[in-house]
């Protein structure tokens, strides 16, 4: 079973993630989204978010990240997108990149379903919205 952290810790989080942009140490400076009863980790790296577009020319919220496998001792670097639909429905598909951005695979979600992509997916689309509203205010 997946425990997630509560909705102030995830706001708090993404404020830290759009805001602190440093080099992170390989054991600190991480943002947990989600762990699993085997101890398998899944991180955001501070400071990678950012919005861009998909070969396809459709728009997504991207952010780099690990996981932390306790059992194999193994550390996953990626990279995690869900498109700006996919935010608004809350349910689609959260695709994982290679760090060069090359496509691995997909996973389906639906925000609060319980599964990992949703605990990412869900992390992506609140921070890509905290973006769109914190810089709502900085035009003329």
């Amino acid at each position: 079973m997946l425990r997630a952290y509560n909705k102030s810790l995830i706001i708090l989080a993404s404020a830290l993630l759009l805001f602190v942009s440093f080099s992170a140490s390989a054991d600190k400076g991480w943002i947990k989204i989600v762990s699993a009863e085997d101890g398998s980790t899944w991180e955001a790296m501070p400071g990678s978010f950012e919005f861009s577009k998909n070969k396809s020319d459709v728009p997504i919220a991207v952010l780099a990240g690990r996981v932390i496998s306790s059992k194999r001792k193994k550390i996953d670097l990626s990279k995690w997108y869900v498109t700006a639909g996919d935010c608004k429905n809350k349910m689609g598909k959260l695709v994982t990149l290679n760090v060069s951005g090359e496509y691995q695979f997909e996973s389906d979600f639906i925000f609060d379903s319980g599964n990992v992509a949703s605990f990412i997916a869900k992390f992506i689309c609140e921070v890509a919205d905290l973006s769109i509203k914190n810089s709502d205010g900085k035009s003329l």
